[in-house]
């Protein structure tokens, strides 16, 4: 794990950017719920050869925001908006809206689900880092990487560096989910 004590987004950005290049990473996936983010890193990347992939909650999904006097509000990410996807679209940047793979399953009168440990366990080394693997895994499922492919999967705190794989094999020991590094 690389420390380079990022204080905002914009400089995540930058660092990433120079991570790709040096490390010959042809891919970068940023998670976002807004789109101003993403079309900043897509100028940053403008000058190269990198493919900025968008991932994000699934279509119609109802996040639930406490506003600045603590009550909580419904929203759907602004991402998902008719507008953003035009935005994105006519910038040439593909947007996966997909159930994310580690979220648990809604059951009425429980709240286990061996997915939650899985997302708890991967957060030990850096907020963000579920989000950052399941990014991956929704780009290998919906076909938008292959797998085994390297890439840099980003959120707002963090990037990480891995060989992505589908869900299904997260866990197999030739070809499943490889980290490689973590920028934070």
């Amino acid at each position: 794990m690389t420390n380079y004590n990022v204080k905002n987004i914009n400089e995540l950005f930058h660092i990433s950017k120079k991570y790709a290049i040096d490390n010959n990473i042809s891919n970068i996936l940023v998670f976002a719920k807004k789109i101003e983010n993403v079309l900043n890193l897509s100028r940053l990347l403008s000058d190269t050869d990198i493919k900025l992939i968008v991932t994000t909650f699934p279509s119609n999904q109802i996040l639930y925001i406490e506003n600045e006097t603590g009550e909580v509000e419904e929203i759907i990410p602004e991402i998902l908006s008719q507008e953003s996807r035009e935005i994105l679209n006519k910038n040439n940047i593909p947007l996966i809206s997909s159930t994310l793979p580690l979220d648990p399953v809604v059951i009425p009168g429980t709240n286990y689900s061996p997915y939650t440990v899985l997302s708890q366990t991967l957060n030990l080394f850096g907020e963000g880092t579920n989000i950052a693997v399941q990014s991956a895994l929704m780009a290998v499922d919906n076909g938008f990487l292959n797998p085994s492919e390297r890439v840099l999967s980003l959120t707002a705190s963090l990037a990480v560096d891995l060989y992505a794989t589908n869900t299904r094999f997260i866990f197999h020991p030739e070809k499943g989910l490889e980290i490689n590094e973590i920028l934070k």
